[in-house]
């Protein structure tokens, strides 16, 4: 019986692993371009994509395609990417993460405003402890 619990246990904690969402984005000119997936290379179609301000604020929304891809224009302020595709299959990206991204892009200034708004007034950052 002990060797029965012990390999149900072994077979959900490697079906729970198995489908670890995971995400990879890069910047293509003005557009980012992600995606998604599981970490056993399964693919994740009509994942939900978020685009996110560090404000709260939903900049888009999306799903992942047919080949598991999402794109979207560059926001002008500083942001992440949340791949949700369900409860405890969560996945973030933030924008210091996407590979082409300057890491400079949206500088913080002495008073902790970013720069790089749309409409060039300065954004408040904020952490993810508030």
């Amino acid at each position: 019986m002990r060797n029965l619990m012990l390999a149900v246990a072994l077979f959900c904690s490697a079906a729970v692993y198995a489908h670890t969402p995971v995400c990879r984005c890069e910047l293509n000119g003005d557009r980012i371009d992600c995606e998604g997936g599981y970490h056993d290379g399964s693919g994740a179609v009509d994942v939900t994509m978020r685009v996110v301000a560090y404000t709260g604020e939903s900049l888009v929304t999306g799903k992942l395609d047919d080949a598991s891809r999402f794109s979207t224009p560059l926001p002008g302020q500083p942001f992440y990417i949340l791949m949700d595709a369900g409860p405890g299959e969560v996945f973030e990206v933030d924008w210091r993460d996407i590979v082409g991204i300057d890491g400079q892009r949206f500088e913080t200034t002495e008073a902790g405003d970013v720069g790089g708004s749309s409409n060039g007034q300065p954004i408040n950052q904020k952490g993810s402890d508030e």
